[in-house]
């Protein structure tokens, strides 16, 4: 028992990434993102394995708030990791009126990340860092926390995270502060009138992980996976696809209706 308990706990950062890329389960997330209350659009968030690859890919659509006011905004974010939970490279595109852009980075020697724009969205000199691996992306770095050891409130962990606001690289400390038991909408039926409403409801048990230099409180699954964040006035909340989805771009066509009759009166 005592050799057992030694070869446990001496394990390297490899075997521990190993374990946890062979505990991932495939699944794919929908959450409707809020300010103050209204929707401003939805979001999904997908982990995938193929034969090689653990695939990770994040999406927004939405009216994002700028200091100017809103911006119709669609970004997707995509990230290819190694059998052994090691990032390999990564790809974000940002669609809006105002500073589009769009990057690719990939893990050079274990210890670099080279990033460079592309020809469509220009602006950004390529750039070079380096870290303390393994590196991860915010979405992922929870999901590392989680499933490399016990979901115990106080256990904290150090992590390299690619910031893709600032495009550099972070030292980020993840820690569990609480533990509670959401009820989130899992299934969504259409109602008169065409809105989509739950048609039933779900239990998770989630986990506190705050990072206080971003004012950012997320909750996350035992798997790591979101349930709830909120930062600011913007809370995303995990929810259906016809929630997530359908109901914002419903409100969005109706809204756009309304400005284009608003528009013609005033020509008149």
């Amino acid at each position: 028992m005592a050799m057992m308990f030694r070869r446990n706990a001496n394990r390297s950062e490899s075997q521990r990434l190993s374990e946890v890329a062979l505990r991932v389960q495939p699944a794919t997330f929908y959450y409707a993102v809020e300010r103050d209350g209204q929707q401003i659009g939805g979001a999904s968030s997908s982990l995938d394995t193929t034969s090689n690859t653990l695939v990770s890919e994040e999406y927004f659509v939405g009216d994002f708030p700028t200091r100017a006011g809103f911006e119709r905004t669609s970004a997707r974010w995509q990230t290819r990791l190694t059998r052994g939970f090691r990032l390999a490279d990564l790809t974000i595109d940002i669609a809006r009126p105002t500073r589009p852009f769009s990057i690719n980075a990939a893990v050079q020697e274990d210890t670099s990340l080279f990033i460079a724009g592309t020809r469509k969205f220009g602006g950004h000199p390529p750039a070079r860092y380096t870290f303390a691996p393994p590196l991860f992306t915010p979405s992922l770095a929870p999901v590392a926390f989680m499933l490399g050891g016990p979901p115990t409130i106080g256990r904290k962990q150090t992590m390299s995270v690619f910031d893709p606001t600032t495009r550099i690289v972070t030292r980020a400390e993840l820690q569990i502060r609480a533990e509670s038991l959401f009820t989130v909408i899992d299934s969504a039926a259409a109602a008169p009138g065409g809105k989509w409403v739950a048609a039933h409801r779900d239990t998770v048990r989630a986990w506190r992980i705050d990072d206080a230099s971003h004012g950012l409180t997320t909750w996350v699954d035992g798997e790591g996976r979101l349930v709830a964040s909120k930062v600011g006035d913007i809370a995303i909340t995990r929810t259906a696809f016809e929630i997530a989805f359908k109901n914002f771009k419903a409100s969005s066509d109706t809204l756009l209706v309304r400005r284009k009759q608003r528009m013609n009166s005033g020509k008149r």
